[in-house]
């Protein structure tokens, strides 16, 4: 019984952004290998994916074997390199990193009642104000918005397998929508919730080809599997993101090096606690609020589309970016380099 396994030897990477990350896949300039492994776990390569003529995604092929034989990397990966480099196949620089910026605004929802103290301090109504009041999860509006920075390291572990680690920073808001009409406050309330956010991550990617069309560019494919936990520093909160994308489309040879044009599908699940306090001055009175509150992302599918340009002496750098859109609006922007 044989195995195979399509291999797009590139650089790859989701970044997360902040807890809400993200995903973003950046592609390295290398081509990709189809691996077979048969019943005895010996790695051969179908002659059905060996680049003939023009090669794999724009790139020129490899004309003999001492051609194709590149040298083995300091750090041994990927494993399995060694055969693929002997089979005639290019490989990416194992090694990597990536700086991405993300800017995203999503919509959530409580995922139980929202929990309210209440004390006010003056004359009239407010000045009386002193209980604990629980607002229904249905009845609480929340929008958010988020900026930022993170940086990703990643290795090559396997000529299809990528595996990655992030830290990052993000500053971003959340608006909390409130109707106090029952406690004689006519107006709605906007609780905002400034704050900002340390985090780190981990993520997987599964990367492959297939030739649809004969003659035709291959279509390439990335799937992102990661998970970040962040931190804030101003209020007591803590924020897990769940990322999950596929990526696929096409890559061409430009001036300078090689652009890859993909459309995608992003899953990103947001679950975040938040606790604090906040004062509201209402026209010579305040109001004192402390909150609990448990928010989930209102949406969890997105579409996307991304453009990956790698370039340099050995296309060793690339530049990275996504327009998110459907269900949230985000941009992801990202430069990194192989080595």
């Amino acid at each position: 019984m044989k195995l195979t396994t399509l291999a797009l030897l590139t650089a790859l990477t989701a970044p997360l952004a902040f807890a809400n990350d993200t995903s973003i896949t950046t592609l390295t300039p290398e081509t990709s290998a189809a691996i077979e492994v048969d019943s005895n776990n010996a790695p051969s390569f179908p002659e059905s994916f060996k680049p003939q003529g023009e090669a794999l995604l724009g790139l020129q092929s490899l004309e003999s074997q001492e051609q194709a034989i590149q040298e083995e990397h300091w750090s041994g990966l990927p494993f399995l390199g060694k055969k693929a480099r002997e089979m005639g196949y290019q490989l990416p620089i194992p090694l990597g990193f990536n700086v991405f910026y993300n800017k995203q605004e999503v919509g959530y929802v409580a995922q139980d009642d929202f929990k309210l103290g209440l004390k006010g301090s003056g004359k009239g109504l407010i000045g009386r104000i002193d209980e604990n009041i629980v607002i229904p999860a249905e009845d609480v509006d929340i929008t958010g918005e988020d900026e930022s920075i993170q940086l990703k390291v990643d290795a090559w572990i396997l000529p299809f397998w990528n595996v990655y680690g992030l830290v990052g920073y993000t500053k971003g808001h959340k608006d909390i929508n409130i109707n106090l009409q029952s406690l004689g406050i006519p107006l709605p309330l906007t609780l905002p919730i400034e704050y900002e956010a340390y985090n780190v991550g981990i993520g997987q990617v599964l990367a492959g080809q297939v030739e649809v069309i004969p003659g035709m560019h291959p279509f390439i494919f990335t799937g992102v599997m990661a998970f970040t936990n962040s931190w804030t520093t101003t209020t007591d909160s803590t924020i897990q993101t769940y990322i999950g994308s596929f990526r696929t489309g096409q890559r061409y040879a430009v001036p300078g090096g090689q652009l890859a044009v993909m459309l995608g599908y992003n899953y990103q699940l947001i679950n975040q606690d938040i606790t604090g306090s906040y004062t509201f001055d209402l026209d010579k009175n305040t109001l004192d609020v402390d909150y609990e509150v448990n928010l989930k992302s209102a949406e969890t599918g997105n579409m996307s589309v991304s453009m990956v340009y790698d370039f340099g002496p050995k296309q060793e750098w690339n530049m990275f970016l996504e327009y998110g859109f459907l269900n949230w609006n985000q941009v992801i922007f990202s430069i990194g380099r192989r080595f």
